[in-house]
């Protein structure tokens, strides 16, 4: 899958498609340091913003070994792909309507993590 990270209008830097992505395919695994709930807990604390849940005391850093998956920006009012966990891993998904080339790729992050 071809991605770009550039300047994004939502924030800051942004993930976007640089080919068309049909829906239901699997865009890229988000990936980084697997932490405890506690090290999650001091991270964001000191500021982190690229911790996403994954399990139970398991959570991945995107900002420590991880890839351009943590670029990928909020939408609650329409966003084009979702979450999936799938055998330990997280994924960011193509939504029903698909990704169109040169489109910033986003999700919902959910309320508990960002307030609306």
């Amino acid at each position: 899958m071809k991605l770009i990270v550039k300047k994004s209008r939502i924030h800051g830097k942004g993930l976007f498609a640089a080919e068309d992505i049909p829906w239901g395919v699997k865009i890229i695994e988000y990936q980084g340091e697997v932490i405890t709930d506690e090290v999650a807990l001091a991270r964001i604390a000191e500021g982190s913003d690229c911790i996403f849940e994954l399990g139970e005391n398991a959570n991945i850093d995107g900002a420590v070994h991880g890839n351009e998956a943590r670029y990928a920006n909020h939408d609650r009012r329409k966003p084009n792909c979702f979450v999936l966990r799938d055998d330990g891993k997280i994924w960011l998904v193509a939504g029903i309507e698909g990704i169109r080339k040169g489109e910033e790729i986003t999700f919902d992050y959910g309320s508990t993590f960002y307030e609306p």
